[in-house]
This record gives C-alpha cells, structure tokens and sequence, in this order.
C-alpha cells in the first residue's frame, strides 16, 4: 500500500533521529497525554495517539478549507430554512419525510430565530482522501461536534514531543481559531443587550460519567470559561442564572456540550431528567444566547446527502465544493432498486436515530457479515426503505502510523469550522482518526509563509483594574470541593489504619499483640472484621485493594479522582496531576502484609502532596475554604473515631495498655510530636491531650474545629462580627469551648475499666461535626433555592 507523499518530509526529517531518541520523544508525547487523561473521550486508551502527524501542503489545504467552510455556511443555512420558512419542501425539492419522520426536528423552537441568525457556531466534518487523492466528506457533526478537544492536546503532545519539526515545517497554529470561537460567542452576548467581560460566557458541560466530559474541561480551560452543569442552572423570570455561594448570576451566552434533549426536561425529553426546566422559554424570550443552537441535531440525519447540491444550490447559489462519498437514501424507489441488486458494494445506515437515543446505530457492512445476517438486513431493508441509506463502500488512501515501527493506516481526518455573524472559519489543523480504534493523530497544515505567533491571551493594552476576589463559585463546585476534602482525609486516616495492621500483621508473633483487636475495629467494617478473624491477610487486602468492597480504600480513592475531573477548571494542573493519579500505583506483589506497605506508602505520599499543592498553589477564596472544611470535618470525625476505638476500654494489663497508647499516637500522627515532649513515658491524659485539645497539634480535634471556624468566619452570611452570631459559627464556638475546657484528668478517669466520661465527649463531639457538616450542606451545598442570603430567589439577582 502507498502512503500519503505528504508525510514524507515529516518521516525523512526524523529520519535523522536515533531509535532510542525516537522512542524517547514518543515517551514524552505519551506523558503530557497522560497528564491531561482524554482517555475517556476516546473511547480507549490514549497511548493510541500516533507520534506522526498528518500532513496537509498550503495548495491541498485551500482545497480543504473552501470545503469544510462552505459546508459551515450551507448547513447553518439549511437550519435557517427548517426551523424558518421550510422553502426547499414548499418548492419540493426535499421530501417530508426527510424532516417530519425526523425525530431530532424540534417542533419547540419552530420560528425562533439565534442570536445573529447563528444556528450552527461549530461545526465538524471528516474527511477521507481516495487513492486517487481527492478528498470526500464521510459525516458532519453539527449539534455536538465532539474532538475540539482532543484536537487542542494532540497538538500539543506532538508539537512538544518534536518542536523543532514543528517550526521548522512552518505549521499552521491553532490558537487563532479559538480566538475567533470565542470572539463568537462574546458577539452573541453583545447582541442581546449584554455588557463585561467573557464570564458572561459558560459552558454548559456533560455530566461527568459522559465519556466527552474531560475534554468539555479542556475547552473550557482553554477559552477561559467557567464550567457548568444542568444542575448549576436556575431559571427565574425566564432568565437563565448560574447558582453560586453569593447567589444567582446571571448569564448571557451558553456554549452547549450536551444534546437537544438533555437541555430542558419540560419541553424536551421530561423522561431523561436532565435539564434546566424552562430553558426553552428563555430561549423564546430572546433573554439568553445558546451555541450551538438547539434543534442542530436534525442536521446529522445522512438522508440529507444525496439532496446537498441541490441544496446547495437553492440556498448559496453555489455548487457544493466538498461533496459527500455516494449516498442513496433508498426512500427513493429506484435507488433502493439499485442497491438491492448489488448489496455487497454498499455500506447500510439508518435514516434517523432511534426515538430517545443520543447515538446513531452501528453501520452494516454488507460484505463482513455472515449469511443469515445478510438476508435479515435486506428483508428489514425491503420492509421499511424509507428508514435506511446506502454509502458506496471507497478505497481510502493510507497513512504512516507507529505501534514499535512504521505501518499503513485508513485514517479520516475532522476538521472544525466557526460560523460567526460576519464570517465562517476553519481551524487549520485538526483530529485524525485511525480506523478500528487504533487511536489518533494530529494534523499539521503547512503554510507557505513563516507562521506568527499567536496567543489567546489579552493584550497588554487592555486595562485590567486588580481585584482579589475569588470569582462566583458556584453550589455544585463548592459542594465537590467538600466533598473532596472528606476523601481526601478519610483515605489518609484508612491508609494509617491500614498500615498500622499491616505492620503489626508483618511480624511473625502478630498473635501475641493484644492490641490488634482494637485497631481492626477503629476502621474496619464489621465485614472486614470478620474476614481478617479466618484469613487476616487476605481480609487485610481486601480492604486495601478490592474495588468492589464499598467501605474499602479503593471506593474512597476512586471518589478522589472523579471529584478532581469535575473540578479541573478550578484548580492548578499540579494539583489535578496529582489528584488524577491518586492512589494509582503498582499493584502490590507477593503474598503477606509486608507486601501491601509499599503501596500505603504510596497512598500517604500522594495525600502529603496534594495537601501541600493545594496550600502552596489555591488562593484563600471560597475554593480552599470548602476543600479546608471537608478536610477538617473528617479529620476531626475520623481522630474522635480512633480515640474511642482504642482508648475507650482501660485493659488491666498494663503492657496492652502502653501498646494501645502508642497505636493511637501512631495512627493519629502524634508519636514524634509526644516524645519530644514526654520522652517514652506512655500515659493516657497528656496522649488524650495531644489528640483532642492541643491546637498546636495539627492532627488534634481541637486544631481541626478552630480551623473550620476561621474558614468559615468568610462564608457568605457568616460574618462572625455581627451582633448575633450564625448557627454555624455558633455550633463551631460551642464544639471548640467544650474542647479547651475538658477537664482531661476526668477523661481519662475509669469506671469498671472504661472510660465513660472520655467517650460521653467523643460521641458528643461526633455528633456536634456531623451536625455541623449538615449545617454547611444546607446553607451552601443544597442546589434547590431558598430565600435568604444564601440562595438567591427571584429578588437576589445580580449581573455577571
């Protein structure tokens, strides 16, 4: 098979390279892949992206580029005439069919015209070159074009991997193209009456089990646009509002991510639950501009290819530049004639998609399937033509692609294109797409000329006054905020746990500890327990390792990374670094518990990292104080958990007892701190003292509920220097008052060898967080308004 000559220059240049260097820039490649992780948007693992890029010449690419714009423009047009005056069905040039057996036409947004006459902002279409070289569109994807992303971090994993390649072939940036993108939706802002800066502008993203999720954060963080879910949305007045701690604000202009039927549930698919309701009267009301448009999604149908130069030329007066691979839509009698009679050279797609579903079915290659298949496609075919398309199957020319050395690949190439109000662009670059998954590659456009640089960043020019606040947080990035906080401090109190076990279990007269029992029960489930009672190792790795025991480490740890893939437009690429990748190690070999310590190890060093990412690289906003608070409820929860675990019973033994005491100093992270000051003297009042009342000890309970006072003394309506105080900051000074006046000695006090009054404490103390951790779950974390200073209502309304 021949490759494509333009990639030749690329395969000569790093000809010049050694193996070992080739693989080592391909190792680099892999690792800044890593660290975004698109694997999830990809469908597989995104090692798959290809080292060597396509190459597109200056000549070929003006082809390209007329195609792809023009094709922009014609489908933005083609949505105008459907959801406007429909003129290619009065005038007969398209059949009813095509648009009323349509089930992605939306009859609700009928005569409702965008923001500029934009139907379509972005648009997609891949490509394929013949062997004979000349370029055919395969699809086009006009309601969510997925891959932008994808696009925006191959770029930048290849052109880092081999810099001076990219400079030297003088390529094409991509970075004007999102300027222009973004330029477009600030213009729609503008159109309807808004004024400021781009956060007038959001995102409104799939739910973050959507594969597509990671790469909606990429594009928001690219452009510089907050980052939002249905659930941050709030519909007032038929206004649309994003929910924040301060707060509705308002907002002008959304660049959707999600399909037409995720978008409002009243008007749309009320059985999906997604949406904001009321979403579609807003739009009606001309009150908020929506990119791309809904309804789009009725322009995906292939039944439209066959009918797109006449279309073409009805409403451009163009011939169509980029035309599609053959395409008979086998409504049409003698076209299902012809097909029928030669099956094996035709591809079958179904017409529309299937009632409800966001996906387009599986295409049947006539010619790889058995049989019996055949004939079921060609009797379901015969029964409902008017439901199916045929595409003549093509010959595609092939690729250079590496898995360990240099092999041909069938790749398609998706370029993106921006329909604004004044022009159309498309981005000189785009996705290639190796066939059968076998991953992606980046394509370079070369220029002819020397390529300026080009940044997405203001000029120097435009003032900018300085502020120091933190931006509108809204509920939902405050609650994953929280609720990361919580994980994070739950793994690393289960990691000690764990760890003081598999030390204890590591020694051979393990049996002979009595104070193993306690520890089991101060963090394992009854489950564990009984596990560890018959097989203590096995039981031991089980709570370690097993993701399916939802109390073992593993459920926690998991819960760690996906709170960080919602929050990664919010926080440092450190810090999401290292939360992506937390808790993820070597899997430990060999059987014992000795074994298991390496990767505790692990675990307690990723948790030593993030806290102090977050310390050095989060500004003091509402973004650290709700990662503070979560951190130090469960602190605070799990170190009065610990204390009664292993100090409520008082063993008349006295080595048990010494065993015990250095236990929970150990757990607790007190042992160094308590030697220093006591030496080896183990006795319970100055350990009780360290854990529950000494706020100098950042691990004591006291440390962590003073803490979660000053963090909280900034919420909104919490100003603790009120007349009265709030119910929170109340609760918090009453848990506080009752730690630093415990009369110690009395703790530590024993009545039939238990320690009643210490544990009377404890369990107050846990209820007393508990409570205040409902406290900050109601005021700030809860999407559902109220009135009041927390929640804005219809009346609490300011402007972004």
């Amino acid at each position: 098979m021949e490759c494509v000559e333009t990639e030749d220059t690329f395969i000569r240049s790093i000809s010049a390279l050694s193996k070992v260097e080739f693989e080592h820039r391909c190792r680099r490649l892999h690792n800044v892949l890593d660290e975004n992780d698109l694997s999830s948007s990809m469908g597989g693992n995104h090692k798959g992206t290809d080292p060597i890029p396509l190459v597109i010449t200056a000549e070929e690419w003006k082809t390209l580029e007329a195609g792809v714009a023009q094709r922009a423009k014609l489908f933005n047009a083609l949505a105008k005439d459907i959801y406007g005056e429909q003129s290619l069905w009065k005038k007969g040039k398209l059949p009813a069919a095509l648009l009323f057996a349509n089930p992605d036409f939306l009859q609700v947004v009928w005569k409702v015209h965008p923001v500029g006459d934009v139907f379509v902002n972005l648009t997609s279409t891949d490509v394929a070159r013949l062997k004979d070289g000349t370029f055919v569109a395969v699809s086009d994807h006009l309601q969510v074009p997925d891959g932008l992303g994808r696009a925006l971090e191959n770029r930048i994993g290849v052109s880092r991997a081999f810099p001076e390649l990219f400079r030297s072939m003088q390529t094409e940036r991509l970075a004007g193209f999102f300027k222009k993108l973004m330029d477009g939706l600030d213009a729609m802002h503008k159109n309807i009456g808004g004024e400021g800066e781009t956060s007038k502008v959001v995102l409104l993203a799939s739910s973050p089990d959507n594969p597509r999720r990671a790469e909606d954060a990429v594009i928001a963080r690219y452009l510089g646009i907050p980052l939002v879910e249905n659930d941050d949305l709030a519909i007032r007045n038929m206004q649309v509002y994003m929910k924040t701690l301060m707060g509705l604000k308002k907002i002008g202009t959304i660049f959707r991510r999600v399909e037409d039927g995720m978008c409002d549930p009243l008007e749309l698919r009320i059985d999906s639950g997604e949406g904001a309701v009321g979403l579609i009267s807003s739009v009606r009301a001309g009150n908020v501009a929506i990119a791309n448009f809904l309804g789009t999604g009725v322009l995906e149908t292939p039944v439209f290819k066959p009918f797109l130069p006449e279309i073409c030329r009805e409403l451009l007066g163009e011939e169509l530049l980029l035309r599609d691979v053959e395409t008979l839509w086998l409504g049409n009698a003698d076209d299902a004639e012809r097909v029928l009679a030669e099956p094996e050279k035709w591809i079958f797609k179904k017409a529309f998609r299937d009632e409800g579903s966001f996906k387009e079915a599986e295409p049947k290659t006539y010619v790889t399937m058995t049989t019996t298949a055949q004939l079921a496609l060609l009797q379901t075919v015969e029964n409902a033509p008017e439901q199916w398309v045929a595409e003549r199957s093509m010959e595609v020319s092939t690729v250079y692609a590496y898995r360990g050395e240099f092999t041909p690949a069938v790749s398609l190439m998706r370029f993106f294109a921006v329909n604004t109000a004044k022009e159309t662009s498309v981005m000189p670059g785009g996705l290639g797409i190796l066939e059968n998954g076998l991953g992606e590659k980046d394509i370079w456009v070369l220029s002819e000329n020397p390529v300026a640089n080009f940044s997405l960043l203001a000029p120097a020019s435009q003032a900018i006054t300085p502020s120091r606040a933190g931006g509108d947080l809204p509920s939902r990035a405050a609650e994953n905020l929280f609720r990361l906080g919580r994980a994070l401090s739950a793994s690393n109190m289960m990691a000690r746990i764990a760890r003081g076990i598999a030390v204890r279990l590591s020694d051979e007269s393990w049996m002979d500890m009595p104070e193993l029992p306690w520890i089991l029960k101060a963090g394992l489930t009854d489950e564990t327990q009984s596990r560890l009672a018959q097989d203590p190792e096995n039981a031991l790795r089980y709570f370690i390792l097993r993701k399916d025991n939802k109390n073992g480490m593993q459920c926690v740890l998991t819960e760690i990374r996906e709170h960080g893939m919602q929050l990664r437009d919010r926080i440092s690429e450190d810090l999401w670094l290292y939360l992506n990748g937390f808790g993820i190690a070597e899997v430990p070999a060999g059987t014992g518990a000795a074994a298991l310590l390496p990767y505790l190890k692990e675990v307690l060093s990723d948790s030593a990292a993030v806290a102090g990412l977050a310390a050095d690289s989060m500004t003091r906003g509402h973004e650290w104080r709700f990662l503070e608070l979560g951190r130090e409820i469960e602190c605070a929860i799990r170190t009065l958990q610990l204390v009664k675990s292993l100090l409520y019973t008082a063993p008349t033994d006295e080595m048990t007892n010494l065993r015990l005491l250095q236990a929970v100093l150990e757990i607790g992270d007190g042992l160094m701190t308590y030697h220093r000051r006591y030496g080896g003297r183990l006795q319970v009042v100055p350990v009780i003292d360290l854990l529950l009342s000494d706020e100098s000890n950042p691990r004591s309970v006291a440390y962590q509920v003073a803490k979660l006072r000053k963090a909280a003394k900034y919420l909104p309506g919490n100003d603790q220097s009120e007349a009265t105080f709030s119910p929170l900051d109340r609760e918090l000074m009453r848990v506080l008052a009752e730690l630093r006046l415990a009369n110690i000695e009395q703790l530590a006090e024993t009545v039939d060898n238990k320690r009643e009054n210490l544990i009377k404490l404890v369990e107050t103390q846990i209820n007393s967080i508990e409570r205040i951790a409902e406290i900050v779950n109601r005021l700030y974390l809860s999407h559902a308004p109220r009135a009041g200073v927390f929640h804005a209502t219809t009346t609490d309304v300011s402007e972004v």
